[in-house]
């Protein structure tokens, strides 16, 4: 964490392990490196609003099981987005208990300092594009949210 500014981090009461704990969730979640302050912003707003996060990379990562040919499913079951447990970012608010995966400099300045933008218009809701791009539909609407398509998966 050397280097890295927390100046915005601390003034929202993250610790560090916070802040890596949600730059592994934008690290799973942005494909497009412009993507991840606002995906960063998204966490903080829903944090902030005492919402669950809803992020199904922390899904992934509990499906896992030893021995796997692959540590990342690509396509959840019903199953396992309905499982109990604190990786369920659907059901349970907060973070997960872990960092999901191991984040980039980039994920953990994106972490540390969000796009203000989108913190200040409550960014809090984001979809992939169903055209493949990596890139995200980004909305304070949940109407907006739930009216976009997207690509399943």
């Amino acid at each position: 964490m050397a280097g890295l500014d927390m100046t915005k981090a601390k003034a929202a009461n993250l610790t560090p392990y916070e802040i890596v704990t949600i730059a592994s969730l934008i690290e799973r979640e942005a494909r497009l490196p412009a993507e991840r302050p606002r995906v960063s912003a998204v966490i903080w707003n829903r944090l902030k609003a005492g919402e669950p996060l809803g992020i199904d990379a922390s899904n992934q990562y509990a499906a896992y099981t030893k021995g796997a040919k692959e540590f990342w499913v690509r396509e959840l079951l019903q199953s396992q987005l309905d499982a109990e447990g604190p990786y369920n970012l659907r059901k349970v608010g907060g973070l997960p208990p872990t960092p999901i995966a191991a984040p980039s400099k980039a994920s953990l300045e994106a972490a540390a300092a969000p796009a203000q933008k989108d913190i200040d218009n409550d960014t809090r809701y984001y979809v992939a594009n169903p055209d493949g791009s990596g890139e995200h539909f980004f909305t304070s609407s949940y109407d907006e949210f739930l009216a976009h398509p997207f690509q399943g998966g």
